[in-house]
């Protein structure tokens, strides 16, 4: 049995990600099975498997030379594929295969080896927010990369004044909160929540329910809108966002 833990770089606090490596060191013999650590370059986790014992009980594979290029055209395939089944009636006039070949074959070179980016790419493209065939077109007439992405989807999204206080408060706090305790927060029905969620769901994820958490489907999202160099017109100031949440409080 192999259990395994993502991003561990993305836990705010290190001594407790540095502490848990730890113990499994300590505790490796005691396990009837493996564990398999998933996690960006970060100085602190590099020291914890690279000192002491660590490295005899490690098996280091370095993803910036997997080439995950044909599971992500397969992953691709399936999902449009599936969507053409679904949605036939969009496709009544398509005279060959949808997405072309060559087509797909640019999307998964795009991905760069991300999947994170196949993802959000089928996202925005099956939203149902206006053409898939268009969408695919500005997709691929875009630069690599995620923040085309994410400025597309800003861009076709009603930025009202609620839209700003939710997505405000998605950026400064790092907790995730449900669609109830959202709308108590900014003092907005649930209702209001989840349509202005609905601007932006391909690269978030909307819980079933208004007590599920709210959750970006990546953090690099949030990195790029508090990094005015990549988001422009699309920049959230993290004090902004701080101080319209304090004052909502």
């Amino acid at each position: 049995m192999i259990i395994v833990v993502d991003a561990l770089d993305e836990c705010d606090d290190h001594s407790s990600i540095t502490e848990f490596i730890g113990l499994l060191f300590e505790t490796y013999d005691h396990f009837p099975f493996r564990f398999l650590l998933a996690s960006r370059i970060e100085n602190y986790i590099d020291m914890a498997f690279t000192t002491g014992q660590a490295p005899s009980m490690t098996c280091f594979m370095k993803l910036e030379t997997f080439d995950a290029g044909h599971d992500i055209s397969t992953f691709l395939t399936s999902r449009f594929d599936e969507f053409c089944k679904q949605r036939p009636r969009l496709f009544q006039n398509t005279q060959q295969m949808w997405p072309a070949s060559k087509d797909l074959a640019a999307l998964a070179n795009k991905s760069g080896g991300l999947f994170i980016f196949a993802a959000t790419v089928v996202s925005f493209i099956m939203d149902g927010k206006g053409s898939p065939q268009d969408k695919l077109q500005q997709v691929l007439n875009s630069h690599l990369g995620l923040d085309p992405l994410y400025a597309q989807v800003l861009s076709n999204a009603n930025r009202d004044d609620a839209f700003t206080k939710v997505l405000s408060a998605i950026i400064y706090l790092k907790r995730e909160l449900s669609i109830t305790d959202l709308a108590k927060l900014l003092d907005l029905t649930s209702e209001v929540v989840v349509t202005r969620l609905m601007e932006i769901q391909s690269i978030i994820r909307i819980p079933p329910d208004n007590q599920g958490s709210v959750q970006l489907n990546h953090a690099s999202f949030r990195d790029f809108l508090l990094d005015k160099t990549r988001s422009k017109e699309y920049y959230q100031p993290l004090g902004e966002a701080r101080m319209m949440v304090w004052s909502l409080a």
